[in-house]
């Protein structure tokens, strides 16, 4: 049995300013939107178009996308180019799904380099996407899609079928924490066997543990539910390993989800932070954040 092709669920999912309305935006302060950033050329690609489309949507103030590292342009480019169009305030927002290393101590810490060198700029650092409605329905609208014919042929209900909810992986245990949080949100009441949770990167379950886990279950089909933002190294990573379980076995009907791409929701959601950075109401849960834990022994 051929792995299922999905990738028609993201491109039917593109958003345009007459499809998409946003909230007004309070201030049109610059937006300076950060991607954890990726050798893989797609990857790359992926954030700007994503930056692109949601610049599109509303242009009534400047969204300059960067990267925090592995490819240009840097955060610190990125805030020269603010200098030399004579930006003094800026609204910054990481493009990151959880508060991990990344997003709480690595931006924050360019975002202060970028201070000593032009004292004169004010950041107003937003929250990552997080565990939220929009997220949650993304996946869910994807899920239910999976039950038409097109990509069910031999209509495995959801009874036989286990759900296997991929993370990155972090070294820290807050944002691992949250990957299988989301996971049992989504498996609470959708009528999958089980949910199995693993991570592609850094951590543990591995993701081939994650694949023996769901075949321990005996199912007929697993849906491999990679939670990503973007294409890249480790995104790819996954759907070759469904396609080598598909392979190994050829019982069990293997399906890989596409990553979420430039969604609708990711755009509101989006909306909803920028407005937070000029509103003052951005709040981080910071209360399990290893670095605030270290900082208070």
């Amino acid at each position: 049995m051929a792995i299922l092709d999905t990738t028609s669920l993201t491109q039917m999912e593109f958003p345009t300013a007459a499809t998409l309305k946003l909230p007004p935006l309070p201030i049109k302060r610059p937006l300076l939107l950060i991607g954890h950033g990726t050798r893989d050329a797609q990857g790359r690609q992926a954030l700007l178009n994503f930056a692109a489309a949601y610049a599109a949507l509303d242009s009534s103030r400047p969204v300059l996308p960067c990267f925090l590292e592995l490819t240009g342009p840097t955060i610190q480019q990125a805030v020269e180019q603010c200098v030399e169009r004579s930006y003094i305030e800026l609204s910054v927002l990481p493009v990151m799904l959880f508060a991990g290393r990344h997003s709480k101590f690595e931006v924050p810490n360019e975002l202060d380099r970028a201070k000593t060198r032009y004292p004169q700029l004010k950041f107003h650092y937003g929250h990552h996407f997080g565990i939220t409605p929009q997220i949650i329905e993304l996946w869910r609208s994807r899920l239910a899609q999976l039950d038409y014919p097109e990509y069910n042929p031999r209509q495995i209900s959801r009874s036989d079928t286990v759900l296997l909810f991929v993370g990155c992986g972090s070294s820290d245990p807050d944002a691992n924490g949250d990957v299988y949080k989301i996971a049992r949100i989504l498996w609470e009441g959708s009528g999958y066997s089980t949910v199995e949770t693993c991570f592609i990167a850094i951590t543990y379950p591995k993701l081939e543990e994650g694949f023996r886990r769901a075949r321990f279950y005996q199912p007929k089909r697993i849906i491999v539910l990679p939670h990503f933002l973007f294409t890249g190294v480790l995104m790819k990573k996954i759907i070759k390993s469904t396609a080598q379980q598909q392979e190994q076995y050829p019982d069990i009907c293997m399906i890989c989800l596409p990553e979420m791409g430039l969604h609708p929701q990711l755009f509101s959601l989006l909306r909803e932070r920028e407005i937070e950075t000029q509103q003052g109401l951005v709040q981080m849960n910071c209360e399990m954040c290893q670095f605030r834990l270290i900082g208070v022994k």
